[in-house]
């Protein structure tokens, strides 16, 4: 057949062209506008409770979500120390560190002396009765029994001016239970090789891109630190998890879809011998990516990087449509009339697909759906009116003949093989029913696309810097930040019988580090003037081995104390206590929330992890100023919020595909051929499915998605062979068998560009996109074979 260009039809074609162009350069006007988001925001819930907001608020903007855990390696540990001070100065000079601890002496010395000149404003333990002459006397005696012990040598030095041992107390109560290793005058881990850090961030941790600028910045401040070319810098923590996983995630669909991206385009080549098709034929699903991008942005107030990342690799199924068209029409308008109602139902049927996830509560979802449906409309649209219009070379006949018949043959073994189809089918059905309470992953199992090396490094450094543990946690809200401490004081004295019966080993505040501002004032009260400090001590040193005289800058430290202004976040600015006040109290939308996380005793399973949540919720239920105080297990709760993702994910996809039933009925009209286009369908999901299982894998959201698209691209296929292209079928003549063969062609090629453009990303490290790939490469095969298999034959039902 010799090789001429189709005439694009006129005026027809140049209004197809020029409205497919304004549409083209509105959306480009308003893509450019838009803003792209990076952070989670997207992917959490529009309307959460009031646990989930807690974890929602912690996610975007938590201590833990803005807190980097670092640790320095090699060399000597002299150099480390060096090392670790020279960071700790540079970031602390950084305006975009909150703050930054290290534990080297300086620090520990400033800590010191703000506890010694606060210390009546901090110490639980000043009441009126600490300071009557039998308290005092008390309290002397304790400190001169401790002179023996461990902190001997800190009691002698401060003894004259802190004889009730306020200092020592208060070390130890804010010590949370692990203070790490100390060498050559900085934190260091257990074994003493690795100098540790910790940093809070100014950037919220939602940030990803504000996160990625202060991660560069520490290693430049550590590349200019002394020594640092002969030690290593290891970082950790969320603001590192987001930034890696972004960054594997971009390089991975970058790595894999170029690959995946040559093989199509050399196959398409190959197939076409014509870079005039290939072009054109990628028409379509640009023109769906750049109008999907801008439906979004439209729609929402950002387009989430996620969205347009998976969104695009969901419309890989958009090639298929200019496949159809360049394959199978022998001339524009015979393609109109024998091909395109068949592939317009597909496309109705994807759509109709994506379409309930529209409703989602969570913006993510919807954004996916929305960017589907404009997206596939796109891409179809432009399949069917714009393509046409322009000049294309007609596929050859020799390509087409060689995919036909190849195509036939198997057409033909798979219609012999419909029984053993319909038996793996059954066991696969088997396999998911007897599997169905351990079907689907619970919470964020499957989804962390953290390398486990950076995962394993995370866990080693917090457990040696002994990083806050925020799992289980007392939260407490007010409309003030010293509403909300003098609300976690009142809780943490109800929570203290737990703590005297071992139930609880600790309960850790910011009120500990900054009282309330009624607490403070109590405390201030409860010091004596000077007359009455000097007559007590008097009488309470009568039987003590020391002189009053001898505690004279003790008097002067009280009379002091008396006159000091309250304690502000202010006061405690450059302190490592600063750290800790900004780790447990939360600003939000509404208010504050102090956080108060709670130890329970190591030898606690889930069992008693329960029985000690009743007890905590009993302790706090119905407490006088404590409306909102609630018990919160931060890893169930992440497990039931993201399962309530998955719930919603699934309810909304069972609408999808009952929309999909239904409209098929209404087109199709006849039961029996509902049935044969949905067989093959359903039976490849479910073979997937049992594939999924059978390997070990739980299945995900992602997998979800990726059920999903084999079920719109899959119904193209089953369509197709509803009109009855079986092997034995339009043999009649050699037109009849020119049709089977470019429709089968076009099957093969389209199907081979989905398995490879999705297949190639099984191949994939990163969780999410191995999800995708997985389902969808072989899902697109089986639905294209069993569609094959249950085709009519002989011209009568399979």
């Amino acid at each position: 057949m010799p090789r001429v260009h189709r005439s694009p039809a006129a005026p027809r074609a140049r209004w197809a062209l020029a409205l497919w162009f304004l549409l083209l350069l509105a959306s480009a006007a308003v893509v450019v506008g838009s803003r792209f988001s990076t952070d989670m925001s997207a992917f959490l819930p529009a309307n959460p409770d009031a646990r989930q907001r807690l974890l929602v608020d912690q996610i975007k903007d938590g201590a833990l979500s803005r807190m980097v855990l670092m640790g320095i390696e090699g060399g000597s540990s002299e150099a480390r120390a060096q090392a670790s001070r020279a960071l700790a100065d540079s970031l602390r000079r950084d305006d975009t560190i909150a703050s930054v601890i290290n534990g080297d002496a300086a620090q520990s010395g400033e800590d010191h002396a703000l506890l010694l000149r606060y210390r009546y404003a901090l110490s639980p333990h000043v009441t009126p009765d600490r300071f009557t002459a039998q308290g005092l006397r008390q309290a002397i005696q304790g400190s001169i029994d401790n002179l023996g012990g461990s902190a001997g040598l800190l009691l002698k030095a401060i003894f004259p001016r802190d004889p009730t041992g306020e200092l020592p107390a208060l070390i130890e109560r804010m010590s949370g239970g692990h203070v790490p290793g100390s060498q050559d005058g900085v934190w260091t881990s257990p074994d003493g090789q690795t100098a540790l850090l910790i940093a809070m961030t100014r950037a919220a941790g939602a940030d990803t891109d504000a996160q990625e600028q202060v991660l560069g910045r520490i290693r430049a401040a550590f590349g200019q630190a002394p020594g640092s070319a002969d030690l290593r810098l290891s970082m950790s923590g969320t603001p590192v998890f987001s930034v890696e996983a972004r960054q594997t995630i971009r390089g991975e669909i970058e790595r894999l879809s170029l690959y995946g991206g040559l093989s199509i385009l050399a196959l398409m080549a190959l197939f076409y011998r014509s870079l005039r098709n290939v072009v054109i034929g990628l028409l379509p699903v640009a023109s769906g990516i750049l109008v999907a991008v801008a439906a979004v942005a439209l729609g929402f107030d950002a387009v989430h990087a996620v969205t347009v990342g998976f969104g695009t690799t969901l419309l890989g199924e958009t090639l298929d449509y200019s496949i159809y068209y360049l394959v199978q029409s022998g001339s524009g308008e015979q393609w109109r009339r024998n091909y395109w109602p068949t592939i317009r139902l597909g496309v109705a049927t994807s759509v109709c697909g994506f379409a309930a996830l529209m409703f989602s509560s969570f913006p993510g979802l919807a954004q996916l759906g929305l960017y589907s449906m404009a997206g596939l409309l796109t891409a179809a649209t432009v399949t069917r009116f714009v393509l046409p219009a322009l000049s294309t070379n007609p596929a050859p006949v020799s390509s087409i003949r060689w995919l036909g018949a190849r195509m036939a043959g198997v057409l033909r073994w798979a219609q012999r093989l419909r029984w053993l189809a319909f038996a793996l089918t059954a066991l696969a059905l088997a396999v998911v029913l007897l599997h169905r309470d351990r079907l689907w992953s619970e919470g964020l199992a499957g989804l962390n696309p953290a390398p486990m090396d950076l995962q394993k490094l995370d866990e080693r450094l917090r457990r040696d810097a002994g990083a806050p543990d925020l799992r289980y946690m007392v939260v407490v809200s007010a409309p003030t930040a010293d509403g909300a401490l003098h609300a976690a004081e009142r809780a943490e004295s109800l929570l203290s019988p737990l703590i005297a019966r071992g139930d609880i080993q600790r309960v850790n505040s910011p009120a500990q580090f900054l009282p309330s501002a009624a607490t403070q004032a109590a405390r201030r009260a409860a010091l004596p003037d000077e007359p009455a400090l000097r007559g007590r001590l008097r009488e309470a040193t009568q039987a003590l081995p020391v002189q009053p005289q001898r505690l004279e800058p003790f008097v002067r430290d009280v009379l002091q104390a008396r006159e000091e202004p309250p304690i502000t976040a202010d006061t405690l600015r450059g302190s490592s206590f600063a750290f800790a006040v900004q780790t447990l109290l939360l600003r939000r939308s509404d208010g504050w929330s102090a956080l108060m996380p709670l130890a329970l005793p190591e030898s606690a399973d889930a069992g008693r992890a329960a029985e000690i949540r009743r007890q905590v919720d009993q302790a706090l239920a119905g407490a006088e100023g404590l409306p909102d105080a609630f018990f919160l297990d931060l890893d169930a709760q992440a497990t039931q919020m993201f399962g309530q993702y998955l719930d919603e994910a699934l309810v909304f996809t069972s609408a999808g595909i009952a929309g999909v039933v239904l409209l098929l009925a209404l087109a199709l009209r006849d039961p029996r051929r509902v049935l044969r286009v949905l067989l093959p369908l359903a039976a490849a999901v479910v073979l997937v499915m049992a594939g999924h299982v059978l390997s070990g894998t739980r299945l995900t959201l992602l997998h979800l998605v990726g059920l999903l698209l084999t079920v719109a691209v899959g119904s193209n296929y089953a369509l197709f062979f509803d009109r009855g292209f079986s092997a034995t079928q339009a043999t009649a003549n050699s037109a009849g068998a020119e049709a089977r063969a470019t429709a089968l062609s076009s099957l093969a090629l389209a199907n081979v560009s989905t398995m490879i453009g999705f297949g190639i990303l099984a191949w994939s490290q990163v969780p999410v996109l191995h999800a995708i790939g997985a389902t969808v490469g072989p899902g697109a095969l089986l639905a294209l074979l069993l569609a094959m298999a249950w085709s009519t034959r002989e011209g009568k039902p399979a």
